[in-house]
């Protein structure tokens, strides 16, 4: 089935699995589970010998995706922890080779509950240095929770990122008016 480019989760999983397909002890993180949606591909992505580590904040959300991943799983291959992604070098002990984050609030939930730029940048920078070198993270980020500042203080983040280390990618809708998400990537630039 053709997957639609505009539909920014698809596309990353498009990009995913165009990454990573058949490679063998991948390490996937999902920094913001939500509905488990992104974890679950993550899994079956990474096969009965890779890893997936999931977090997020909401103990609402770190049961959907234990709830989801328990009804359609086919790897026993994650573990779900209830932390902020600001906190993720407390989780991480190898190289990774995808990292995602789908920024703002948690799906037919309270909508008080965001991310915010801060935390998510720190956990940035406690990513990059874990990265492979073929390693990417990718963000998608909503902008009707904040009216576009937390997108503005993470682009304006990774255009300050060594251009030597790193090419960072931006990706949005430009014939939309109700303000569709954007899609940010960082990869490695070895």
């Amino acid at each position: 089935m053709d997957k639609k480019y505009g539909h920014l989760a698809e596309m990353v999983h498009f990009l995913i699995r165009g990454s990573y397909e058949g490679k063998e002890n991948l390490n996937f993180l999902d920094l913001t589970c939500g509905n488990g949606y992104d974890t679950l591909f993550l899994s079956n992505l990474a096969g009965a010998e890779g890893r997936v580590t999931g977090l997020d904040i909401q103990d609402e959300a770190v049961e959907r995706t234990k709830k989801l991943l328990k009804e359609n799983r086919r790897f026993n291959n994650y573990t779900i922890i209830r932390d902020s992604h600001e906190f993720i070098e407390n989780y991480i002990r190898d190289k990774i080779d995808a990292a995602v984050y789908n920024l703002g609030y948690l799906p037919l939930s309270k909508k008080d509950i965001t991310t915010k730029p801060e935390t998510t940048i720190r956990s940035l920078n406690s990513l990059l240095p874990y990265l492979k070198d073929s390693g990417r993270i990718y963000i998608t980020a909503y902008i009707t929770h904040d009216k576009g500042y937390e997108i503005y203080k993470i682009s304006d983040y990774l255009t300050h990122l060594d251009k030597r280390l790193y090419n960072c990618i931006r990706i949005n809708l430009i014939n939309k008016d109700n303000t569709p998400p954007e899609l940010l990537i960082i990869e490695q630039n070895i």
